[in-house]
């Protein structure tokens, strides 16, 4: 009998630790939501990081006196160390638009993974 009662009261407190590591912290998140939240930014800053890697070769290339390319393709053919920087902090395909003889576009479909919704990255150069 006093085992069982051990027991019970061991589960108990680890309930109660559980509950107040977990459930409530702080500012009325529980620490596993801080961390999602946390680890959903990083994807974002990732992402972000990856975008101007990209800027980086497309505007070297233009440089290069071929102007802005027509697809991300001709970037690969010709820098073909670009690889993993076209993808998002997701890993789905970064999306390149060229808008003017001097201006691009890239766009990451963000978390939703479809583009053109309100949680899209975009960033314009």
């Amino acid at each position: 009998m006093k085992i069982r009662g051990m027991l019970a009261v061991v589960l108990l407190a680890v309930v109660v630790v559980y509950f107040v590591y977990f459930v409530k912290s702080g500012n009325d998140k529980g620490v596993l939501q801080t961390e999602i939240e946390q680890y959903a930014k990083a994807k974002v800053t990732l992402t972000q990081a990856n975008m101007a890697s990209v800027a980086r070769e497309i505007i070297s290339y233009a440089a290069g006196g071929e102007g802005l390319p027509e697809d991300l393709k001709q970037v690969q053919r010709s820098r073909p160390s670009l690889g993993m920087g076209l993808l998002d902090g997701w890993g789905r395909a970064v999306r390149y638009e060229r808008v003017s003889d001097s201006a691009f576009r890239l766009r990451s479909a963000g978390p939703d993974g479809v583009f053109d919704t309100a949680d899209d990255i975009v960033k314009d150069f």
